[in-house]
């Protein structure tokens, strides 16, 4: 790299953070600017005192006013994306080897600030989320066709996230085919995924782990899937055993592709399908007295910032006590949460003061986090999003 970079100097006291190995600066430990960086620009990130801590790309119209990229001097080019894909790939394929459904890159946790990119079979979905990855994306895109060689990668650039960097939201081909439906084979299921239209990047790769619980503790089981998506949750149930599977999601086109993937599966048998807003059906199976043997609860972030944290507490609240009571004695609620303002200790708290209000006493089977593929970096609690523990009432 040619010329000097841009030093973001910290003010006193505000390194320890990135010292610690946490990639982010925020605004406000920001001290002083040597040289004038331009919205989405390389900087270095330097100490009060000048001590070089690394090299990031900086956004003013952001809190996180800086990612960083490398602690070293490195070179930001195509290379350098070369060799942080390889390494994230080397991964993915030591813990899930000749999966054709998996997350390959995962932001922080790969070093790669910004970009998520999930395989699906030989095409590709790729978030870029932040301006400093958006306008390295002829960078990055040369270095995913070196690496991977899709046949056709559609860039998701829809999320919210890219509205508070500044970014405009978008979903296309970016290039090569992408068909309008892919069918992959995932835990042993041929599965739907829609990049053009479906949610988020396709399908919900990071409950892997998770779903096997549910067919472990499926067997003779009475199953209740809230929020069931293409119904993944169910397909693992009834694979397991269960008796009998009611999965519920307000989406139409969700339950057509779920009920697709059943009969696909050849377990269409066992699944009923049902639309509707699941805190208003869990309220209708409580009146009608309903009991399930195992609940699984997965909803959709229902917190979407800070500002909404004590609203979507209550909600999330509101729906684990309304799955609680419709459990059966010695039932399993499997219950999740994707927001990542809600802390692990608050969840905790959420499912202790649900538990109270069902009036019954739970004991915690599993606290588990997220697939081995969905790994999270040591330093950044704020990227934890995915929190799920496994129930038993008692």
């Amino acid at each position: 790299m040619t010329g000097a970079l841009p030093q973001l100097v910290l003010r006193k006291n505000q390194d320890r953070r990135v010292r610690g190995g946490h990639p982010w600066v925020f605004s406000n430990e920001v001290a002083e600017f040597r040289g004038s960086p331009a919205d989405g620009d390389l900087v270095e990130v330097s100490d009060f005192r000048g001590a070089f801590l690394g090299r990031a790309y900086y956004n003013r119209k952001s809190l996180i006013a800086a990612r960083l990229l490398t602690r070293g001097r490195d070179d930001v080019d195509v290379a350098f994306f070369v060799k942080r894909i390889e390494r994230a790939v080397k991964l993915r394929e030591s813990v899930y080897p000749g999966a054709q459904a998996v997350r390959l890159v995962y932001g922080e946790s790969d070093q790669l600030p910004g970009v998520v990119i999930d395989r699906y079979g030989d095409v590709l979905a790729v978030q870029i989320l932040t301006l400093g990855m958006d306008v390295r994306a002829p960078m990055l895109r040369e270095a995913i066709e070196k690496v991977l060689h899709p046949r056709g990668v559609m860039r998701m650039a829809d999320s919210a996230l890219r509205a508070l960097e500044g970014l405009p939201l978008e979903r296309g081909v970016w290039w090569g085919e992408v068909p309008d439906q892919l069918l992959v084979t995932s835990e042993g299921f041929s599965l739907e995924v829609d990049l053009h239209a479906g949610q988020k990047t396709g399908l919900y790769l990071d409950q892997r782990e998770n779903r096997r619980h549910a067919e472990r503790r499926a067997q003779g089981q009475r199953v209740l899937d809230l929020f069931c998506y293409q119904g993944e949750w169910a397909l693992h149930s009834a694979r397991g055993g269960a008796s009998s599977v009611l999965a519920v999601d307000s989406s139409a086109p969700a339950l057509a592709a779920a009920r697709r993937n059943a009969e696909r599966n050849g377990l269409a048998g066992p699944i009923t399908f049902r639309q509707g807003d699941c805190f208003d059906v869990t309220r209708e199976l409580e009146r009608a007295g309903e009991r399930f043997g195992l609940i699984v609860l997965d909803p959709p972030a229902l917190i979407k910032s800070r500002g909404q944290l004590a609203g979507g507490a209550r909600a999330y609240r509101e729906i684990n006590r309304a799955a609680m009571g419709l459990l059966a004695e010695g039932g399993t609620l499997i219950t999740s949460s994707c927001s990542h303002h809600l802390e692990d200790p608050l969840f905790r708290q959420v499912l202790l003061e649900a538990a109270r209000s069902a009036r019954r006493p739970f004991r915690v089977l599993v606290w588990a986090a997220e697939a081995p593929d969905h790994p999270q970096l040591l330093a950044v609690p704020e990227t934890h999003y995915l929190k799920c523990a496994v129930l038993q009432a008692i």
